[in-house]
C-alpha cells in the first residue's frame, strides 16, 4: 500500500475512552440494562417491551471495522405480550459528550444487525419478520443534551416536501444530569452505576466514592457485585485518581468484616496489578491513533500492531508527541519499527 492509500487499522487495536468503557461493562449486565429502561427511559418501553428477557445480541457479523466505530451493547427481547414471533433489538450506547451522529451510528448497527439475521434466515423472499430496533443513548456528560435525536436532525438543509422521504430514526435519550443524587430510581446496582457515571463529571467521585459503594450494601456481595464494585473502584482510579487507601475505606465500610477486607485486597489488585496500568496504555494509544487519524486520514497496519504491542509508558509519551509534530506518516512509522 502507498502512504496515499494506507491499509486500514485493525479494529482491535483502537480503543474506548474509560467513560465508554464503563458504559460498556456495566450495561452489558442484563439486570442492570433493563432496570436502567425500567426507571430512567419512557414508560412506554416497559410497557410493551419484556425487559426480564433481555439476552446479548452476537455482533460478529460486523467485521473489524464496524465492530471499531459501533461500540454498542445490544440485546433481543420479545413484546411484552409475546405477541406473534417478534422480536425486539435494544441497541444501547452510553455517550460522555454529546454527537447527532449517534443516531448514524446506532442505525447503523441496527439495520446490519436486521440485515444480518435474513441472511441467516436464508434471503426469504417474504414471511420474514425482523426485530423491531429500539435505539437507547445514556448520556452523562458537562453539556446540556435533548433527550431525543432524530436522524432527520442531522440535515439541515432538508426541504420539508423532502422529510418524509429520508429516513425517520429517533434515539431514545437518557440524560442522567435531570436526575439528583438523592433521586437516582431503580435497584441498588443501577443506582451505584449512574451515580457514578454523574460523579465522573461533576468531580465529586473521589470524596462520594463510599457513597456509590453504600448503594450496594443492601445487596447480597455475590461475584456479580463483586465485579460490580471493582469497576466502580476502577472507573473512579481512571477519572478521578482514587487513592487505593479510599477505595480500602470505601469497602470496608460498606462490607463488614472479613468479607470486606478481602474484597478490597482483590479491588486493589485487579485494578493497579491489571487494570490501571492496562487501562493507561490503552489511554495512550488511543490518544495516539486518534491524533494520526486526525492529520493522515489513515494508519497503516504494521503502525497500528506496533503501537498495540507496546507498554512502556514513556515511550509512548514520546510518539504521542511525534504524532502531533511529524511531517509524514512514513516519519512516524519509521520512528515505531
Amino acid at each position: 500500500m502507498s502512504e496515499n492509500n494506507p491499509e486500514p487499522i485493525e479494529s482491535r487495536l483502537f480503543f474506548a475512552n474509560p467513560h465508554d468503557r464503563f458504559g460498556r461493562k456495566t450495561l452489558g449486565d442484563p439486570e442492570i440494562a433493563a432496570d436502567f429502561l425500567r426507571c430512567y427511559a419512557d414508560p412506554v418501553i416497559a410497557k410493551h417491551i419484556n425487559l426480564d428477557r433481555l439476552t446479548p445480541d452476537a455482533t460478529q457479523f460486523f467485521g473489524r471495522v464496524f465492530r471499531e466505530v459501533v461500540l454498542d451493547v445490544p440485546y433481543i427481547t420479545r413484546l411484552q405480550d409475546d405477541s406473534g414471533d417478534a422480536e425486539v433489538l435494544i441497541v444501547f450506547e452510553h455517550k460522555s459528550s454529546p454527537s447527532v451522529f449517534v443516531v448514524l451510528q446506532l442505525a447503523v448497527y441496527a439495520n446490519l444487525s436486521i440485515y444480518d439475521k435474513w441472511i441467516k434466515a436464508g434471503r426469504p423472499k417474504k414471511n420474514f419478520k425482523p426485530p423491531i430496533p429500539i435505539m437507547v443513548v445514556i448520556y452523562c456528560g458537562e453539556e446540556d443534551w435533548d433527550e431525543e435525536i432524530h436522524y432527520q436532525d442531522m440535515f439541515n438543509s432538508l426541504p420539508e416536501e423532502l422529510r418524509e422521504l429520508v429516513p425517520q430514526h429517533r434515539i431514545l435519550g437518557i440524560n442522567l444530569k435531570r436526575f439528583g443524587y438523592d433521586h437516582l430510581p431503580g435497584k441498588p446496582e443501577t443506582q451505584a452505576v449512574a451515580e457514578s457515571m454523574k460523579r465522573a463529571f461533576d468531580g465529586t467521585f473521589v470524596d462520594h466514592l463510599e457513597d456509590v459503594l453504600k448503594r450496594l450494601g443492601s445487596v447480597p456481595i455475590d461475584e456479580r457485585i463483586e465485579d460490580l464494585i471493582v469497576s466502580i473502584c476502577a472507573y473512579g482510579v481512571l477519572v478521578s485518581d482514587v487513592t487505593e487507601e479510599q477505595i480500602d475505606k470505601a469497602i470496608s465500610n460498606t462490607i463488614q468484616g472479613p468479607k470486606g477486607i478481602q474484597m478490597a485486597e482483590t479491588a486493589r489488585q485487579s485494578i493497579w496489578q491489571k487494570g490501571v496500568e492496562k487501562g493507561k496504555v490503552e489511554g495512550k494509544v488511543e490518544a495516539i491513533m486518534t491524533v494520526l487519524f486526525t492529520r493522515f486520514k489513515s494508519v497503516p497496519v504494521h503502525v497500528a500492531e506496533s503501537l498495540g504491542s507496546m507498554s512502556d509508558l514513556t515511550a509512548l509519551d514520546s510518539l504521542l508527541v511525534l504524532a502531533a509534530t511529524c511531517d509524514t506518516l512514513a516519519e512516524f512509522a519509521e520512528a515505531v519499527k
